[in-house]
């Protein structure tokens, strides 16, 4: 392997290393632009040029391999006067509106400017202006006179989407990134131009002018909108998620998430059940926990235990499901379970999954199998003949058309007792007798299983809304009121006996054990 010298730091790389990531390896940082780690290399913004010994001119560092015996320089007289030039020709035209701008925070021109220029612009003539708050797409706006014409958003639709909606148009300070003829950025990860834009051109029109950045807390989760199970920063202000961004995953989203997944974080604050509720009357947890264990205690010890129906969601986490499987078998003595969660949707060959549950495939690892678990339509029958007069529900998502929906929630005035545990209001919550409130993954933590088998954790973010519990916090209520304890007081506990692996997060992920 090639050894090189960069800043005085001697270290041996992988041939084929550039100068950027062996300089990164010896813990230098080169400033760059247009150079993004999945792209291709265009060398265009120039600002990562360095000094290489022998060599007549500065080289890329970007696209500039290093060679055996190879002496770097990033900060000698030449590289740091180059670095000034670079950027007061970016700046040359960029409007000096840092405070209003919504890359303020996150702007790596902003970032730059400070580190390696911090000069008053020479500029004297009126600046040349260009296109402002262009709907380029349906969730995307740019900003000409902020764009440096790094091409990473065209590069994006060329080489990751494939679908080529961007173009540079005009020359030298005219030029601008435009949409060809008749199209708009449309694609399912329009939104992705906007995370690897390193200045304020392409922002998303979800996030603009909602929250400065550095307001944010930024927690490492996983989107939930389909089996993919995309790694994202969940970034949230005052107990609100304010946005989803992905977060770097090679074995499962690489740097990228879909557009549909990033908005799906509304559905966390949508429409909340925040109090346990019986026959429609808020009670507290005291109070509700007495009420359901008489309920569900008369149902149990009833003559016919077989009636006690139970409705699984993939929506929730492995150790959610793994306190449902010990609560089923232990306090409820039922062995009538069925599935739940969202119908399937669209599905690409890229990241987008037909399955819109985050745990599917959790579920199978809990409950050993799926293939025993009966399906909505049979849930219907049995109760239309009376074989389930007991229902207690996770969630309230059914993977059925709204027919069939329309169906269940007629079949479920057949019921003496239906139980709901979930995170919000619907048409099944307003004929529960018991309703209690569950959190979200962003007030909760765990873990998920997606569709490849891989299990990932996510953190909680903020404390729970309103008075709602974890899943198996819930269970455990229940389970102590009906004399039946199922003894767990944090989340490691449960992964220590449900995993066959330690759960330490510097280790391997694990794999839920059988």
């Amino acid at each position: 392997m090639p050894k090189v010298t960069i800043n005085d730091t001697e270290i041996e790389v992988e041939k084929g290393t550039t100068i950027l990531k062996a300089a990164a390896q010896a813990g230098y940082e080169v400033p760059h632009f247009c150079y993004h780690p999945a792209l291709s290399i265009p060398a265009n913004c120039r600002m990562c040029l360095v000094e290489v010994d022998g060599a007549p001119n500065l080289e890329p560092a970007c696209y500039s391999e290093v060679t055996d015996g190879m002496v770097v320089r990033t900060k000698s007289e030449r590289v740091v006067k180059a670095q000034k030039s670079v950027l007061e020709f970016i700046l040359l035209n960029h409007p000096v509106d840092c405070p209003i701008c919504d890359q303020a925070g996150e702007c790596k021109l902003q970032d730059y400017y400070m580190a390696y220029d911090a000069q008053e612009s020479r500029l004297r003539a009126e600046k040349n202006q260009k296109v402002k708050v262009f709907p380029i797409g349906p969730e995307v706006l740019y900003d000409g006179e902020r764009c440096i014409l790094c091409t990473r958003c065209i590069r994006f639709c060329e080489e990751i989407t494939g679908t080529d909606e961007l173009t540079l148009v005009q020359r030298g300070d005219s030029a601008e990134i435009r949409t060809f003829p008749g199209q708009e950025l449309d694609n399912p990860y329009s939104v992705c131009t906007a995370d690897i834009c390193p200045v304020g051109a392409l922002t998303a029109r979800d996030f603009r002018f909602k929250c400065r950045v550095w307001l944010l807390t930024s927690t490492d989760s996983v989107c939930t909108g389909c089996s993919n199970g995309c790694n994202i920063h969940l970034e949230h202000f005052r107990n609100e998620v304010q946005r989803y961004r992905p977060r770097y995953n090679p074995e499962v989203n690489d740097y990228w998430m879909c557009d549909e997944g990033r908005l799906s974080y509304k559905e966390i604050h949508n429409d909340r059940l925040l109090r346990p509720m019986s026959n429609g009357a808020a009670l507290n947890w005291h109070g509700v926990t007495e009420t359901a264990a008489k309920k569900i205690g008369r149902a149990i010890d009833g003559e016919d235990n077989s009636s006690f129906g139970f409705v699984i969601s993939p929506q929730a986490s492995c150790e959610d499901l793994y306190l449902a499987k010990r609560f089923t078998q232990e306090v409820l003595h039922t062995d009538q379970l069925y599935l739940g969660g969202k119908p399937d949707g669209f599905e690409d060959d890229f990241l987008i999954k037909a399955d819109k549950n985050p745990n599917r495939q959790g579920v199978g690892a809990i409950f050993d199998d799926l293939d025993p678990l009966g399906d909505i339509e049979t849930l219907i029958g049995d109760i239309e003949s009376g074989t389930v007069t007991t229902l207690y529900m996770m969630e309230t998502h059914l993977p059925v058309d709204a027919s069939t929906r329309q169906r269940f929630i007629d079949a479920l005035d057949n019921l003496d007792l239906l139980v709901l545990q979930a995170q919000h209001h619907s048409d099944i919550s307003s004929r529960a007798h018991l309703a209690l409130p569950a959190c979200s993954h962003a007030e909760t933590e765990g873990t998920f299983v997606n569709f490849n088998g891989i299990a990932q954790r996510f953190e909680q973010a903020f404390a729970p809304h309103g008075d709602s519990l974890p899943h198996w916090q819930i269970f455990m209520r229940l389970a102590q009121a009906l004399d039946t304890p199922l003894s767990y007081t944090f989340v490691h506990q449960i992964q220590e006996e449900m995993f066959d692996t330690p759960t330490d997060a510097d280790e391997a992920t694990p794999t839920p054990a059988e």
